[in-house]
């Protein structure tokens, strides 16, 4: 079982780095990410919904070379 090193402050390191993040910007930081994940599903959904032959075509693909390389 691995022991987690202690900084001056009896913290372990993750302590030290999770007690120097300020709450506001973690949280702006996740509605950032939030907002961003949001837009690309919206962009790939749209993509799919103008060329369903082509996102047909390229999964079928990427599953045919998954098949080969698992097959090994």
């Amino acid at each position: 079982m691995p022991i987690e090193s202690q900084n001056p402050n009896g913290q372990g390191i993750a302590g030290g780095i999770l007690s120097n993040v300020n709450l506001e910007e973690a949280q702006q930081v996740i509605e950032q990410t939030r907002a961003a994940v949001d837009s690309a599903l919206e962009t790939a959904a749209e993509f799919i919904r103008e060329r369903p032959i082509v996102c047909l075509a390229g999964a079928l693909a990427v599953g045919y070379v998954i098949g080969k390389i698992v097959s090994r």
